[in-house]
């Protein structure tokens, strides 16, 4: 039987305990921090479009590495450097689709497609995709992505002619 000065000193224990092992309160962090990271993805999309290399700065992690579609590996001063101002070029309408995000206590791995808009030659546009990966970890200051890795997705072959 619990005395009265063990239910003061286990309780709280217990009760933390209880908080911090049921499925809802770990779904609920869990929850969280995945939504901080979708919004680091979104954020970094935002600055690479805007040729922001402070605001990626603060995006990236100093270990930053990506892998390009096409198979490039840019560490993060020469990722920075590419997106210095003077540089800018015009960046098409793109959607995000089909994300997953996995937590791993301090680490999480976001994969998603990233869609670009791109003009066509008769003044359409045509649709071309990437299946994007992104490592980011929690630290002092908040997530920042440790790297990316871009692949190309190759467009559905066109449907064959119809037999006479």
């Amino acid at each position: 039987m619990l005395s009265n000065r063990n239910l003061i000193f286990f309780g709280p224990l217990v009760i933390g305990s209880t908080l911090l092992t049921h499925p809802g309160c770990a779904q609920t962090a869990v929850g969280r921090a995945e939504q901080e990271v979708a919004q680091l993805v979104r954020d970094f999309q935002a600055a690479e479009q805007a040729y922001d290399p402070a605001a990626l700065a603060r995006l990236i992690d100093a270990r930053y590495v990506e892998v390009s579609p096409r198979g490039e590996v840019d560490e993060q001063a020469r990722f920075l450097g590419f997106y210095q101002p003077a540089q800018r070029q015009p960046w098409p309408p793109t959607t995000i689709s089909d994300e997953q995000i996995r937590v791993f206590g301090t680490t999480a791995l976001d994969v998603l497609t990233l869609t670009y808009s791109l003009p066509g030659p008769d003044g359409t546009t045509r649709p071309r995709a990437v299946r994007a990966t992104f490592v980011a970890q929690r630290g002092a200051q908040g997530w920042r992505l440790l790297g990316a890795q871009y692949t190309g997705i190759m467009p559905a072959p066109p449907a064959p002619a119809p037999a006479h």
